[in-house]
């Protein structure tokens, strides 16, 4: 089974005994509100993504597991289309402000361009969340700009959605100098 160690963090594809607490954090509407999985706001229906989707995709969706307690504080994956792997990410609460996505984010990087030889990544995100668009910088991103905007359907609130990517040729170079240092 691949796993990527950090710091402070196992990132590993999911496992059956992930269920409880990934369920915790994807029906949490709090950290929801602007990822892919916002609508699945049942138990049933998490089963089912968990299992047709999480346990199934082991080479692009991925557990974030704390070191020291051994608790299941997230999810990221790559979804690929055109290879181009687009993320999706999210954290426990407790986990938020601890820089753990950047963590992750660099070492997956890597695995997307080298493992999944991926030629672009891309990330998006709600402009209502602009600590996203931070931590995409920290992961090298560049910003695109706003792609799409739209309407929420639970608030009428217009939402911008916000674009970063990361071409393998980018990373390729930055690597490079980072390693002659």
């Amino acid at each position: 089974m691949l796993q990527i160690i950090t710091d402070r963090l196992i990132i590993r594809p999911f496992k059956t005994a992930d269920h409880d607490q990934l369920q915790t954090i994807i029906l949490d509407p709090e950290i929801m509100k602007y990822v892919r999985y916002r609508d699945t706001k049942t138990s049933e229906n998490f089963t089912k993504l968990f299992e047709e989707h999480f346990l199934k995709e082991q080479q692009t969706s991925f557990a974030i597991e704390e070191k020291a307690t051994n608790e299941v504080i997230g999810f990221y994956e790559f979804h690929p289309e055109n290879n181009v792997g687009i993320l999706t990410y999210a954290l426990s609460k407790k986990a938020w402000g601890h820089g753990y996505v950047a963590e992750v984010g660099n070492a997956m990087m890597q695995y997307g361009f080298e493992v999944l030889n991926l030629d672009k990544i891309e990330a998006h995100y709600a402009n209502l969340n602009p600590n996203s668009g931070k931590v995409m910088l920290k992961m090298g991103m560049r910003d695109l700009g706003s792609i799409e905007t739209f309407v929420s359907p639970d608030d009428g609130v217009e939402i911008k959605v916000m674009a970063y990517e990361l071409t393998k040729a980018d990373w390729l170079n930055d690597n490079k100098q980072q390693r002659a240092v």
